[in-house]
């Protein structure tokens, strides 16, 4: 399977994270400021990093449902982390496995990143959530709204 086929095919399986696009936007986004895991020839974890506001955020964090609870979530955050060049990284989760790597790789939590930051991260939850409608991905919609509130926003300064 190919990379793009693999992303889109995760992004689809898993309601909790941004909608797939084409292969052709799919594409861009591996091929853009990700971090990927493989397993010899394929693909078993993924990443995105974005600026927004003072911080970086690590965004769309996937891993194959086959290599879940064997370390390469960890893997994919420390290699994320090395990866940035900016002094404040963010993640937002309400997945406690995820919450338990980003603790375990000194990240805390914040309520407040700063009015630009949070600005932003609203912005873009504002035009996920027309991107979904647009779609009539209604199931998806539902999914990320009945838990927003549980969302925790980490983050680490270096």
């Amino acid at each position: 399977m190919e990379d793009v086929d693999w992303l889109r095919s995760m992004l689809s399986m898993e309601q909790e994270v941004r909608p797939p696009g084409s292969k052709k936007s799919e594409t861009k986004f591996l091929n853009g400021n990700c971090v990927k895991l493989y397993d010899e020839e394929r693909i078993v974890a993924y990443a995105e990093m974005r600026k927004v506001g003072s911080h970086v955020e690590i965004s769309t964090v996937l891993v194959d449902p086959e290599y879940r609870n064997k370390g390469y979530g960890k893997r994919l955050i420390e290699q994320a982390v090395k990866k940035i060049d900016h002094n404040k990284i963010l993640c937002c989760t309400k997945n406690p496995a995820m919450a338990g790597v980003l603790h375990s790789l000194e990240f805390k939590i914040t309520k407040w990143p700063g009015f630009w930051t949070y600005f932003i991260l609203s912005i873009n939850t504002i035009k996920r959530l027309f991107s979904m409608l647009i779609r009539l991905d209604f199931r998806r919609i539902w999914q990320q709204g009945k838990g927003i509130h549980k969302y925790d926003q980490f983050e680490i300064i270096r």
